[in-house]
């Protein structure tokens, strides 16, 4: 990392930076949201218990809440970016973001859902994170990004785990489901921690 990085991006539009092609890895684009091609499917998944399970929200998503999601306006810079999941079919197979951004900081939260249940453990979840997590460091310039999943959520964890992420922790009773509390891993990434996984994968000693 340099020390000549901005610590807060220009004025001129960082989302104009993603494209109408979105941000590519192998198999997956991150893609901007559009009404017409994903908010039936958000308001679905977002409605299925087996989607909510391990998300943060699981209140009833109504079509009318989603649609002002989708037209809400960003500042400049944003504070949240979010992103429709393709595959390499181009079908819409999830969502995720960057949320609360702290410029200042160069810090963010990071989420993921893979909405399409025919799509879970194939491994698309990892992807999304590595892919999100490099244009993060190497377009936004951020230091540090977090992350929260519940503690039986292992599929989450394996994935933050391949994509870099390091646990820092755990929140005891964090959130209330099914009757019960829950607790939740804390998960963190730097960019200096995701460069040198980088480095290690391209030299082939990562695995």
């Amino acid at each position: 990392m340099t020390a000549d990085k901005p610590a807060v991006p220009p004025t001129d539009g960082i989302l104009g930076v993603l494209g109408v092609l979105g941000i590519r890895g192998e198999r997956i684009r991150l893609v901007p949201l559009d009404a017409d091609r994903h908010l039936e499917n958000y308001v679905r998944w977002f409605n299925d218990p087996d989607v909510t399970r391990f998300l943060a929200r699981n209140l009833p998503m109504s079509r009318l809440a989603e649609r002002e999601f989708f037209e809400r306006k960003q500042g400049n810079p944003p504070t949240d970016i979010t992103w429709a999941i393709h595959d390499e079919h181009d079908r819409h197979i999830g969502g995720t973001g960057l949320h609360g951004i702290d410029w200042l900081n160069r810090s963010a939260t990071s989420g993921t859902v893979i909405g399409d249940k025919t799509q879970w453990r194939n491994g698309y979840g990892a992807e999304v994170m590595r892919v999100r997590t490099r244009w993060a460091f190497e377009e936004l310039g951020l230091r540090r990004i977090a992350s929260i999943c519940f503690a039986e959520n292992t599929g989450s964890a394996t994935c933050l785990e391949r994509a870099g992420y390091r646990r820092i922790g755990t929140a005891r009773s964090a959130y209330w489901r099914g009757g019960r509390w829950h607790d939740a891993i804390l998960w963190e990434i730097l960019d200096e921690d995701w460069r040198v996984k980088r480095a290690l994968e391209e030299s082939g000693a990562g695995g």
